[in-house]
């Protein structure tokens, strides 16, 4: 905050413990601390205030345009314009997802010619072909 060298601030610190003494500087010392902290509190408190207040005046301008754009109906125009996009778009995805159709013959039934043999209960292991 302030440009203070440490020369200068060693020189300021002998100054004042020549004019006050080394018995009150540590009471001076935490006095102008308190004060500097409420001073430190008041400026942040000053600034935070002036921030919302420039947010709350471009807020005011932007809600301001708006009402200016809807005054000449250019959003009503936006609007329907946007449907007509939304729906054209609709239309596009719905084609993109049907199926494609086929222009031959579908088979609907199956056709087996071949049919797998039987199998004989003398072809499958029996409790004797275990292996112990």
């Amino acid at each position: 905050m302030f440009d203070f060298s440490f020369g200068e601030l060693a020189l300021l610190g002998i100054i004042v413990l020549l004019v006050v003494g080394p018995e009150k500087m540590p009471e001076m010392a935490r006095t102008a601390g308190k004060w500097y902290g409420v001073m430190r509190r008041t400026m942040n408190g000053l600034r935070s205030e002036v921030e919302q207040q420039l947010l709350l005046d471009d807020l005011r301008k932007e809600a301001d345009k708006l009402r200016d754009y809807a005054s000449e109906e250019i959003l009503p125009g936006d609007i329907t314009a946007s449907a007509s996009l939304r729906e054209t778009r609709a239309n596009e995805l719905a084609s993109e997802a049907s199926p494609p159709q086929e222009s031959g013959p579908r088979q609907t039934e199956l056709d087996i010619d071949v049919v797998p043999p039987a199998i004989h209960s003398d072809d499958l292991p029996g409790p004797e072909d275990r292996l112990h």
